[in-house]
């Protein structure tokens, strides 16, 4: 019999596939979340591994120079020497490093030098982007960040001044190379002996060993050769160590990532929960009959989970699939537009395996308790109008209960996070956690809720809405365990998206605060002492346009009532680079600031708003399988004289209802929960406020997206003629 209920369900579920999608349609979109941040990670992973790993293959051992002694430039060659000379080492490249004063176009410099032996198996350079590799000595490369900043390029010279020991002598640059940005350093290459004549110093050791030799065995010897074997490792060790020290902080980014990612996926199980019950209660009369022809409750439970199965691996595959399609046509975009240096996408199907079966397993958890319910069903139900079984008042008493439990243990968390002397890490973990239980508490009140929303929101609604609003009101408050999941899930997004604003207004608070502190004036001039502070001032301020004062050894510049600031700000930087002085701008500090705060909100909302892209299909979906459920009653609405017009704007106040509900929730609980994190972070400052424009932007912009993503419903809801409702009397 169980197979029997099973194919029944199944079969129901073929001839009707749009309502596997309709189910499904929150776990695509969290799985496409999940899977792309799967495919992100390792390919983000892959690319920034390969360009930390500068050891080259050829590499069979290495030696790490800084614990062995080599207290000269002469010893640290001798020890590269005898390395060489080692039985089994087909060659041994010292690796340098260091820093030099050099004169371009007459102007002096800082310069920083790396070594390479440009050919051979310890090469470390590819064939260069312009010209060539140096061949002899008195010969460099330069890096392409160098080479865009300088202007110099193939055939350009460096000039070394002449010191005590050495006359002038000149380096000639044959090619520009690409390599991992300099971070605004002029970098050049030279071979081992120009980088030692250079400043260099040496770092490490690459010895490759002759055809046949074992690296393990070859690592031992050249430890006891340099007197510390724990100096050496071979190449393969070498190149995990660098890989892993950039997959680390790639790493601690991901999981950041993973955990907005995990919130989608608990938002799409409360959709997934709650579409499972409508479509289960419109089937009231089916699961019945399987109950009147023999099948026990177990066996409906298995069948219905079966369904889910289906519709978990369904959804998993798209969701896995829009993902791929998405990663290779952004790469592709990206190559398209020019830009060079783009990684292949990295697929790695075990953990897009992962992915599916967390897409099928919350499936599966989501319609447990439908299923469970669904199972209750008496068979005498089949006899009978099946009305709707989610209609009704929710048991007040033993929700609230839990709820309290809920959110004293949420208080309690919270109460520790901020009192705790742990790490402010450990406090973070804790406020997290003590937010996420009060999510609970919200979806365990969430149908006592609905009541108070009607009760206050609804009648404003009511009002507003006339007819149709009153419609909508009683619409809500008749399934209250169908809206509060919406309202619940609606909330963690808005939540999430609130804390967020309160923390970077906080964030943003502080650092004007500390700008505030360090210009007091729109520009800063650094003297060496207040003698020639007072000197600088003292000249500057005959000019009109300009107001500056001395404060200690800083001189403080202000241009004059009406003055344009970019006049005084270039006068001021043309006086100061005559007496050597240096120059700081209040509007350069608060720019950059304003350009930090403004990348942190774009990622930070666009990781929230994958939960809120997630609710927001919630919303739709719900009521596109509600207006299914509803079309007697609908039919009935437009019989004693309700309009199309009228149906449509009835689905959208419901709409509306309940965004304004979970937006002045999760509005309320994010701003407090902001508050904390922003409090055991220590980002608080005295000058931080509540950005109360910012959140009613926010209350206003939730009601607006939920009755846009009512539309479709609301349209298919306003072609129900008169005549079905008579048909299904």
């Amino acid at each position: 019999m169980v197979a029997s209920a099973s194919a029944v369900l199944l079969a129901e579920t073929r001839r009707k596939p749009g309502r596997v999608l309709l189910t499904g349609l929150a776990i695509i979109v969290a799985t496409v979340f999940a899977a792309g941040t799967m495919l992100f990670s390792e390919t983000l992973r892959d690319y920034l591994t390969a360009g930390d790993v500068v050891t080259p293959e050829g590499a069979a051992v290495v030696v790490d120079a800084s614990q062995i002694e080599q207290d000269e430039p002469e010893s640290a060659a001798e020890a590269v020497a005898r390395v060489a000379g080692l039985d089994g080492v087909a060659e041994a490249v010292g690796v340098w490093t260091g820093s030099e004063t050099l004169q371009v176009n007459g102007a002096s410099t800082e310069w920083s030098v790396a070594s390479d032996p440009m050919t051979g198996p310890l090469a470390r350079l590819e064939t260069p982007a312009q010209g060539s590799l140096p061949t002899q000595q008195g010969e460099i490369v330069i890096s392409e960040q160098t080479a865009e900043r300088t202007g110099l390029g193939p055939g350009g010279t460096l000039t070394i001044p002449e010191d005590y020991e050495e006359p002038e002598r000149t380096l000639t640059i044959t090619g520009v190379v690409e390599v991992p940005a300099s971070d605004g350093e002029n970098l050049m290459f030279a071979l081992p002996d120009d980088a030692v004549g250079l400043g260099g110093w040496l770092e490490q050791i690459d010895v490759a060993a002759t055809s046949g030799t074992d690296a393990v065995e070859l690592a031992g010897r050249v430890g006891e050769l340099v007197g510390n074997p724990g100096a050496v490792v071979t190449g393969e060790e070498q190149r995990t160590v660098e890989g892993e020290s950039a997959a680390e902080s790639v790493t601690a980014v991901l999981v950041v990532v993973g955990v907005f990612a995990g919130l989608a996926v608990v938002a799409a199980a409360v959709v997934v929960a709650s579409t499972f019950r409508i479509v289960l209660t419109q089937r009231r009369t089916q699961l019945a009959l399987l109950r009147c022809v023999g099948a026990e409750r177990g066996q409906l439970i298995r069948a219905v989970l079966a369904e889910a199965v289906v519709t978990g691996l369904v959804a998993g595959l798209l969701g896995v699939a829009v993902a791929m399609v998405a990663g290779y046509g952004l790469l592709a975009i990206v190559r398209g537009n020019g830009m060079a240096d783009v990684p292949d996408l990295v697929v790695s199907w075990p953990m897009l395996a992962g992915v599916l079966a967390m897409a099928v397993l919350t499936t599966v958890a989501a319609a447990l308790a439908p299923a469970l319910a669904a199972a209750r069903i008496p068979p005498v139900a089949a006899l009978g109008s099946a009305g709707s079984g989610e209609a009704g008042a929710p048991r007040t008493a033993g929700r609230l209960v839990f709820a309290g439990l809920l959110a004293a243990g949420a208080a309690g968390l919270a109460a520790l996070g901020t009192s705790s002397g742990g790490s402010p890490f450990e406090a973070v973990v804790m406020i997290a956690v003590s937010g996420m239980t009060a999510f609970g508490a919200v979806i365990a009140a969430g149908p006592v809720l609905v009541r108070a929303i009607g009760a206050t929101v609804g009648r404003l609604v009511a009002v507003v809405g006339r007819g149709p609003g009153r419609l909508a009101t009683a619409n809500a408050a008749q399934v209250p365990r169908r809206t509060a999941a919406t309202i619940s899930v609606l909330s963690l997004g808005v939540g999430l998206t609130s804390a967020l604003l309160v923390a970077l207004s906080a964030v943003q608070a502080g650092a004007e605060a500390q700008i505030d502190a360090q210009f007091p004036a729109a520009i800063v001039v650094s003297a060496s002492d207040p003698s020639s502070a007072e000197a600088f001032a003292e000249a500057i301020s005959q000019d009109p346009q300009l107001v500056a004062r001395v404060q200690d050894d800083v001189v403080l510049v202000d241009p004059a009532p009406g003055v344009d600031g970019e006049a005084v700000r270039t006068t001021v930087e043309q006086a100061a680079d005559e007496e050597g002085l240096s120059t700081a701008y209040a509007g350069d500090a608060r720019a950059e600031l304003q350009n930090q705060l403004a990348i942190a909100s774009m990622i930070g909302l666009g990781l929230v708003g994958m939960t809120l892209l997630v609710a927001v299909v919630g919303v739709g979906v719900t009521l596109m399988l509600s207006i299914t459920e509803r079309v007697r009653e609908t039919g009935l609405l437009r019989a004693v004289g309700l309009s199309r017009p009228g149906v449509r704007t009835m689905v959208a106040l419901e709409a509306g209802l309940s965004g304004s509900g979970a937006a002045v929730i999760g509005v309320v609980v994010g701003a407090i929960y902001g508050r904390l994190g922003v409090t055991v972070l220590e980002l608080d400052s005295a000058s931080a406020s509540l950005p109360v424009l910012q959140l009613a932007g926010l209350v206003v912009a939730v009601v607006v997206v939920a009755m846009v993503a009512a539309t479709v419903p609301a349209i298919r809801a306003g072609r129900v003629s008169p005549i079905r409702a008579l048909q299904e009397a």
